[in-house]
């Protein structure tokens, strides 16, 4: 399913294991509009010639641009109908501007009372390295 599908899926139609991929190559742009964006300047994000200098050895991008990207697989996976009620994130390794991540979301598991799909996450940058992973929930709306 892509980000423009307009059908929408209902709770009853997604199965444990439904999978959505997508990727990614974060830009200097995207890491610049995010930290304006968040309010996060920190100079491991945005200056090159302050990042040289740590270990990293050149930009990080934020984590929280990697877990947003997240939510666009999510959105591709369900279709409208859905809101992001939970996210755990781990932070398994850096994302450097110029990588490509690939994020992977799983249908793990179905909350019938509530509602609420379990999803997988995994995202891996084009190494293969894993830089991000978690659990997610997402709770189908009630929609006329």
């Amino acid at each position: 399913m892509s980000a423009h599908t307009t059908r929408r899926l209902r709770f009853d139609d997604i199965p444990v294991g439904r999978k959505q991929t997508l990727s990614r190559t974060i830009t200097g742009a995207d890491v610049d509009a995010f930290g304006h964006l968040s309010g996060d300047l920190n100079p491991l994000h945005m200056d090159a010639a302050f990042a040289a200098g740590t270990p990293f050895g050149k930009r990080v991008a934020h984590g929280l641009l990697t877990g947003a990207i997240v939510s666009t697989a999510h959105t591709e996976l369900t279709g409208p109908g859905f809101a992001y009620v939970g996210q755990e994130l781990k932070f398994l390794g850096p994302v450097f501007v110029g990588d490509t991540i690939t994020v992977e979301v799983t249908v793990v598991d179905k909350k019938l009372a509530k509602r609420i799909l379990v999803m997988d996450t995994m995202v891996r940058k084009q190494s293969g390295e894993a830089v991000l992973g978690g659990l997610s929930a997402l709770k189908e709306l009630r929609l006329d």
